[in-house]
């Protein structure tokens, strides 16, 4: 399935005509009623913090899993999931609750820590994330399948998520990034560190001052038996 289907989309372009667009979607992957997000000053890699500007109720950003974007690289907007904190419907949909675990999973953040920015009970969070690898969808079910430390599984299902998107005719770095994070960690895991070191290049190339994919790669390099490597 084309990434765009996963969401119905509410375009927001942002004052100045060049600026960037976003497609943002609520709890049940509709368009978000009464908020909109607006952009930061661009990073030396060209990235940009996103922050909730014009808000009703009570919402957080749960996508890009650490609110940061990068232009595409052709007229594709942007995808922002604003839940409202709470939401119980966000917990029925795969791909919101995946956006939620992504940082959990790529060990950036606990699950206490998630519930109390969510608004859902941890328990609640533990429930809806255990449901994660039956998905359709193979980004929810590699992150799933990482959250409960089955690799194998989580890097076949990565593998097929992250070429949707590199199959894109608009590659979008804030969907490319965390996915080619989590497909390395994957690998990683499984002791393929030749293959996890290839995908966390991946990631590097889309934010190549990012410390912690540059000290992936090294690592993965480094049990492949290529220090050398590690080091370029």
């Amino acid at each position: 399935m084309k990434l765009a289907g996963l969401f119905l989309l509410a375009v927001l372009l942002l004052p100045g005509g060049d600026g960037p667009q976003f497609e943002i979607t609520d709890a049940r992957g509709k368009k978000a009623s009464g908020v909109s997000v607006e952009a930061g000053e661009p990073d030396a890699d060209g990235w940009f913090s996103i922050k909730l500007l014009k808000t009703k109720g009570e919402p957080v950003i749960v996508w890009p899993s650490d609110s940061a974007a990068k232009l595409p690289d052709g007229p594709a907007p942007i995808p922002v999931i604003a839940i409202q904190r709470g939401d119980e419907k966000a917990l029925a949909n795969p791909r919101v609750v995946a956006a939620i675990a992504t940082p959990v999973a790529l060990g950036l953040t606990t699950m206490d820590e998630t519930a109390r920015r969510t608004g859902f009970e941890v328990a609640s969070l533990h429930k809806a994330f255990s449901a994660l690898p039956s998905a359709a969808d193979p980004f929810a079910q590699g992150v799933g399948l990482s959250i409960s430390n089955r690799a194998a599984g989580a890097a076949e299902a990565l593998a097929l998520a992250l070429k949707e998107r590199q199959r894109q005719l608009t590659r979008v770095p804030s969907e490319i990034y965390p996915v080619a994070l989590l497909y390395g960690q994957a690998l990683d895991r499984a002791g393929k560190f030749d293959a996890a070191a290839v995908a966390f290049l991946t990631a590097l190339n889309q934010r190549p001052s990012d410390e912690a994919a540059r000290k992936l790669r090294a690592a993965a390099l480094i049990h492949a038996g290529k220090p050398e490597a590690a080091n370029q």
